[in-house]
């Protein structure tokens, strides 16, 4: 499958960034799905603060118990508002979290559990969301060494430093807390995605497992120009899903960063990625 990343301007200079264009990059999904979980992160911590009793869980009495605990946070009491309502509660909780200027213009967006669940079931499925939160695409471009063929410029990685420094200022053990208060809101978007009494941790664990198990080049990967997009030399890259070849546009440092916080989400919520 190709890139949905548009041709760079034929200039002389070979390593110009052509400048963005109407739509969204589909990459940013990678990042922002995760994102938009993690934002969630600060409703736990809204919820905790507030007057609570000390639970403080009891250890194993034995080797054994300890071994097989599950390391997925028990759910808090709470009453949560219906789907169409969640949006405020999630913004104040986040701007007590994180003051990270991405997270917040992420709040800033509508549906926002609607939206995440979209993107996730997508990224899922193998596919680049290209509609759920929009707002997030860096302000350029990839661009390639050459003309019509040449390697990846890497010059073009820190465009996603600032979505992957946000997610990563959340805990993946706040995003699972938070994730398990939630979760009837989204078994709720996930019904209406078409999936009538299911488990929004299949999707979640679908979606992680995708991204996680994106090969990561050695070198930047060698493309070649197409008309409105570019696609892999390499013939294991091209056959890899469209989401997967995003996830290597983020380069090999953002691609660790973002691998690492997934294992460590999915850890938490006890799902199994491989």
């Amino acid at each position: 499958m190709p890139y949905d990343e548009p041709p760079l301007a034929r200039t002389p200079n070979p390593r110009a960034v052509a400048p963005p264009p109407e739509g969204g990059s589909p990459t940013r999904w990678v990042v922002v799905a995760a994102l938009a979980i993690a934002a969630g992160a600060g409703l736990a911590f809204w919820w905790m603060t507030r007057a609570q009793p000390d639970q403080v869980p009891p250890g194993p009495t034995t080797a054994t118990e300890g071994a097989i605990r599950s390391h997925r946070p028990q759910r808090q009491p709470m009453d949560l508002p219906t789907l169409d309502s969640s949006d405020t509660i999630f913004r104040d909780a986040v701007a007590v979290l994180s003051k990270h200027p991405m997270l917040t213009r992420l709040m800033a967006t509508e549906g926002l559990v609607r939206a995440t669940a979209l993107a996730v079931v997508q990224i899922g499925d193998g596919k680049t969301p290209v509609v759920p939160l929009s707002v997030m695409r860096p302000p350029t471009r990839i661009a390639i060494i050459g003309l019509e063929q040449g390697r990846l410029d890497s010059a073009t990685y820190p465009r996603w430093n600032n979505a992957t420094g946000a997610l990563l200022s959340v805990r993946p053990t706040d995003a699972a807390q938070l994730y398990v208060n939630v979760k009837d809101l989204f078994d709720a978007a996930y019904a209406e995605l078409g999936h009538p009494g299911g488990n929004f941790d299949e999707a979640i664990e679908l979606a992680v497992a995708m991204v996680v198990r994106t090969p990561q080049p050695a070198d930047p990967p060698e493309l070649l120009r197409r008309p409105n997009y570019f696609e892999h030399t390499d013939p294991v890259l091209r056959a890899l899903r469209p989401v997967q070849k995003q996830v290597i546009l983020l380069g090999p440092e953002n691609q660790s960063r973002l691998t690492t916080w997934l294992r460590q989400l999915a850890t938490a919520l006890d799902l199994k990625v491989g």
